[in-house]
């Protein structure tokens, strides 16, 4: 392998519904904290037994890069993985053994990776008002305003004529509080989680789902498949010693109609034939190929994903074409708002809206990539 990208899912977070008291609230944000950080312990574990003739046994500044989002959460994710990932960052060792890595940040206002443009682009908005306004949606929503106005009486929260992402942050904690043993509240009835999870997913899929949803992916997670595929061609390039990378975000993860758990694991691997030495054409003869596993389940091995169209592994070339519709276009990306008619979408878009747009919806915890940190200023705007 020449290459590797995982985005995983980030620590678990204090719940947005009303806690009994601020005593409780502690106690259970002690629980869930500590709980992320053994999950994301077992991952950077993980992530070490799948890559151990990979990655160097020990910490190597030229072969490790961590990229996170401005916020505590995201930060703790990386700091909680590499010390699964690297020996001598994880808990327990002496002091003269320890070593601490970098996790380096931008803040929010400047980061145009790992946070999304969704919020201040016109025409995101223009495709998300687009799929709230479907008659299917409109249905749907009507046919829950009992159910939301009875979940209001039960939380507190104002639901009705509401965001549905607010039901969803219901369904989140909730999902929180089961993943740790904890009792759920007597109204969260399997009915009751059952239909928040349908609630979620349309939800979802109206933020990166049909219609259009290869622009969706170009407004959201596809700007950050574009940088991954832009800097593995640089790295490639420029004959970098480069071997990861790793990003933590808040917004990113996976979706295939169902919320992906806490920790779960996107991964790409890049891969080229041995014994080949012209890289000119490396990506057109196929001599490159792109890989991709989704860990969503700590006890099982992870799954192998393809893209329609490219069985696993896939041609780099092929990948590219396949992918080009969910990735921005040379020019930047189209923020800008238009009524242009919709455009027919190209089969891997699906997946594309699941695999990689929906990097905005969820949590990104860490990605790997080859890198090198005296390279990082020079090459721009992918980092």
């Amino acid at each position: 392998m020449v290459f590797g990208i995982c985005l995983c899912g980030g620590l678990n977070h204090v719940p947005k519904m009303p806690a009994p008291s601020s005593h409780s609230l502690r106690i259970h944000s002690l629980t869930w904290r500590k709980e992320g950080v053994r999950q994301q312990l077992e991952l950077g574990r993980f992530l070490r037994s799948r890559y151990e003739a990979f990655l160097s046994p020990e910490y190597r500044r030229e072969e490790v890069y961590v990229r996170s989002t401005d916020f505590d959460r995201t930060l703790e994710s990386a700091q909680a993985n590499l010390a699964g990932l690297f020996p001598e960052a994880g808990p327990g060792r002496p002091e003269a053994a320890w070593r601490p890595i970098p996790v380096h940040t931008v803040p929010v206002t400047e980061d145009k990776l790992l946070r999304f443009p969704t919020r201040s682009c016109p025409r995101y908005h223009e495709l998300l008002r687009e799929a709230t306004e479907a008659p299917e949606y409109q249905t749907a929503l009507e046919g829950w305003t009992d159910f939301l106005a009875h979940l209001e009486n039960c939380t507190g929260l104002s639901l009705v004529g509401e965001p549905l992402r607010r039901a969803w942050k219901v369904l989140d904690t909730l999902m929180c509080q089961r993943a740790h043993g904890l009792p759920l509240p007597s109204w969260a009835s399997p009915d009751v989680l059952q239909t928040l999870a349908q609630i979620s997913a349309l939800d979802i899929g109206a933020h990166v789902g049909p219609p259009r949803a290869a622009e969706k992916a170009q407004l959201t997670g596809g700007i950050l498949l574009d940088a991954i595929l832009a800097n593995f061609s640089r790295v490639q390039r420029l004959g970098l010693p480069l071997k990861m990378v790793m990003y933590s975000a808040g917004a990113l993860g996976l979706y295939d109609g169902r919320t992906p758990p806490y920790a779960a694991c996107l991964g790409f691997e890049f891969r080229r034939s041995l014994g080949d030495l012209n890289e000119d054409d490396d990506e057109d003869a196929g001599n490159v190929t792109v890989s991709l596993f989704y860990r969503n389940d700590s006890t099982g091995r992870p799954l192998s994903l393809s893209l329609p169209g490219c069985p696993a592994p896939c041609p780099l070339g092929r990948f590219r074409q396949l992918t080009a519709p969910a990735r921005p276009p040379a020019h930047g990306v189209p923020c800008h708002g238009t009524h242009e008619p919709a455009t027919p979408t190209a089969t891997v878009v699906p997946l594309l809206a699941g695999a990689v747009a929906m990097l905005a919806a969820l949590c990104v915890g860490l990605g790997l990539l080859a890198w090198r940190p005296g390279c990082l200023r020079a090459w721009g705007d992918p980092v």
